[in-house]
């Protein structure tokens, strides 16, 4: 027999082995042999054409024209398919996925040869395929054991992905080459879910394997074992210098990929947080971009990074954009992206706020920039700038596992407009076993919500135009209750940022020591007096007032000369109610200056109720300070003045303190 033609067939396939069969229907069958000799190893002309039908889906069509050859087996023609139901097939698969594939119609138009010698199989491929109306849903879990699982919420879908000019390579000893000039994904879905247990859902497609699988999957696994060794990816070996850079050792047998530019039309991302309670949802609608060409081998050795352009909108309000450069086969992952989110509201964040810091969210507003740049070795430098817009959180929840003092944090971040700017710089190696980028990022924010409680004037460092809890303070000389002129400088810095940060309050609490200031606040007093009488002496001079003005003299007195120490010293110590030493008539002795002071000094009330009575004009003297600056008073608060037994390092001082409410 050198011709065999065959038409208009039927015939039906079964696979009862399977838990769930197989099964297909052929109809319009046409078989057409050429040259056909069995004497010899000649190859012979093959043709074939069929309908291929499943379900009550329309039928896909499939289509040979070439040559074939059976010692050893091999075959080379065109390949065309329609529409060819790969649902179908998925009984096949089944046992290694947790999921679903309700529908997949693929279409191939291209050449084929494949072959198996002794050495191994042989494929190439060249052409297009086109894969239309994926259905794959999850697996829910059986309602009772023994039973099969029910088929779940949909996974991943989409209306067509064409793969155009594709080039697959595969022979014994060679490395696997794929190319791809073109991809377009079009109408596409996704869905990601954290389980209760906090576990992704696609972390959950392929089942574990187990022993009693790899059992009963023998056969087939070694009627496709040529194939998926020569298929397979080779782990890359990482070895690492003294330094700590990687040396990438490439396999020879290394898969070699090329895939061309990549399009995305009409993508759609349904996310859902089942680990929160309440759960949270969000929607990525609208996402279309480019994606470069791009290699998993470079000529030369170098990275190829394919350009980057990605748009969607978050909760249908907030615009998303992504660009940059990336090579997502490269290992460890390379890129250089910027991405942006404007105006994600976060009321639906309220979730998340109540579990991680015992407040929910009212109302706010979030953007953010991230530029992320990761090196060939595996070295991140990552920028995160967050802005939130009028952020109000709302009561504390009760029995909420978490307490922040978010409210505080909000009101010294945010500036008069109600808008809190915050950088975060983040960089590590991500060959680290130990590097986590997302737990850090959150471990920074919690510290910086943190330090509102335990650092507040920290969190206004930038503002202050200076560092740290140091500002918290005002200094003032022993026993005075004077403000210095760097006492007021500071203050005046702490007013700005007040100002605009108009939610704060702030709380003075004035403190004094009578250990270690009882000297100076007695010296404090004396001077007191001194100026006292000099001010009433220059009243007494005084006789005239012009335009209802007093003299100048009057209004600011001038500092205590050293001339006229001695005799306002003298009359302070005349009115003074204490025992003098007197001469031997009776009168008072004339004494030397330091004799007078001393008297003064050692009779002056330097009680424990006098310093509590310094602190308080020290907290006074901070307030109405600050008052003068134009910060409203509602605002000033004069808190329990404190007479201190002081630290080492202690000085004297007013404290500020910080509150949102």
């Amino acid at each position: 027999m050198t011709d065999l033609q065959l038409s208009d067939g039927a015939f039906g396939f079964e696979d009862r082995a399977l838990v769930k069969p197989v099964s297909l229907e052929l109809s319009a069958v046409s078989l057409g042999v050429k040259n056909y000799h069995s004497a010899d190893d000649r190859s012979f002309g093959l043709s074939l054409g069929a309908r291929v039908h499943h379900g009550n889906t329309e039928p896909g069509t499939l289509s040979w024209r070439g040559s074939a050859r059976l010692n050893p087996l091999s075959a080379d023609g065109d390949l065309t398919t329609e529409r060819l139901p790969l649902h179908a097939l998925e009984p096949y698969v089944s046992d290694a996925l947790n999921v679903a594939l309700l529908r997949a119609d693929a279409s191939f138009k291209g050449q084929v040869h494949l072959a198996r010698p002794a050495a191994g199989l042989e494929l190439r491929l060249q052409g297009d395929i086109r894969v239309l109306d994926l259905q794959i849903n999850s697996l829910a879990q059986a309602e009772k054991a023994g039973q099969p699982a029910r088929t779940g919420e949909p996974l991943l879908s989409w209306k067509s992905l064409d793969l155009r000019g594709l080039g697959v390579s595969v022979a014994p000893g060679a490395a696997t080459r794929v190319d791809v000039q073109e991809t377009v994904l079009s109408d596409f879905y996704t869905r990601l879910t954290l389980s209760e247990a906090g576990r992704f859902n696609l972390q959950d497609v392929m089942k574990p394997s187990t022993q009693a699988d790899a059992t009963a999957s023998a056969a087939t696994a070694e009627a496709v074992g040529d194939f998926k060794n020569a298929t397979q990816f080779v782990a890359t070996n990482v070895d690492r210098t003294s330094t700590g850079s990687p040396i990438v050792a490439t396999n020879a047998l290394e898969p070699v990929i090329h895939i061309g530019p990549v399009s995305l039309v009409g993508g759609r991302v349904d996310f859902t947080d089942r680990f929160i309670k309440p759960s949270y949802s969000a929607n990525l609608t609208e996402l279309a971009g480019k994606l470069g060409a791009f290699a998993s081998r470079a000529p030369g050795g170098e990275v190829q990074l394919a350009e980057l352009d990605l748009r969607g909108r978050a909760e249908g309000s907030a615009t998303l954009e992504v660009r940059g450069r990336i090579n997502p086969l490269v290992q460890p992952l390379a890129l250089d992206i910027k991405g942006r989110v404007r105006d994600l509201e976060l009321a639906p964040l309220s979730s998340y706020a109540v579990r991680h810091a015992g407040y929910g969210i009212e109302r706010g507003k979030l953007s953010m920039d991230v530029d992320y740049q990761v090196q060939p070795n595996g070295q991140l430098t990552a920028n995160n700038n967050i802005v939130l817009n009028q952020l109000k959180f709302g009561d504390k929840v009760p029995d909420a596992s978490a307490s922040l003092p978010v409210k505080l944090a909000v009101a010294l971040l945010a500036d008069r407009d109600g808008v809190i700017d915050i950088n975060l710089p983040v960089s590590g190696s991500l060959n680290d076993p130990q590097f986590r980028l997302l737990p850090i990022v959150f471990k920074i924010l919690g510290n910086l919500i943190v330090k509102a409680i335990t650092a507040p004037f920290s969190l206004l460092a930038n503002v202050l135009g200076g560092g740290g809890e140091e500002l918290s303070m005002v200094s003032f000389e022993p026993g005075s209750a004077q403000l210095s002129a760097p006492a007021k400088a500071m203050l005046d810095k702490v007013a700005r940022a007040l100002q605009d940060r108009p939610a704060l309050k702030l709380t003075v609490v004035g403190t004094a020591s009578l250990e270690l200031e009882r000297d100076d606040f007695k010296r404090a007093q004396l001077q007191a007096l001194i100026a006292a009488e000099q001010r009433r002496s220059a009243v007494a001079r005084s006789t005239v007032e012009v335009a209802g003005a007093q003299d100048p003299a009057l209004e600011t007195p001038a500092q205590v000369s050293p001339q006229a120490y001695p005799a306002l010293l003298k009359a302070v110590y005349k009115q003074a109610d204490f025992p003098k030493p007197r001469n031997l008539i009776g009168l008072s002795k004339d004494l030397p200056v330091p004799e007078m002071e001393a008297l003064l000094l050692a009779h002056l009330d330097a009680s424990e109720a006098a310093v509590q009575a310094l602190a308080v004009r020290r907290g006074v003297a901070v307030r109405d300070y600050l008052a003068s600056l134009r910060l409203p008073t509602e605002r000033l608060f004069l808190g329990a003045a404190k007479a201190v037994v002081p630290e080492a390092k202690w000085r004297p001082r007013a404290e500020l303190n910080l509150a949102s409410e």
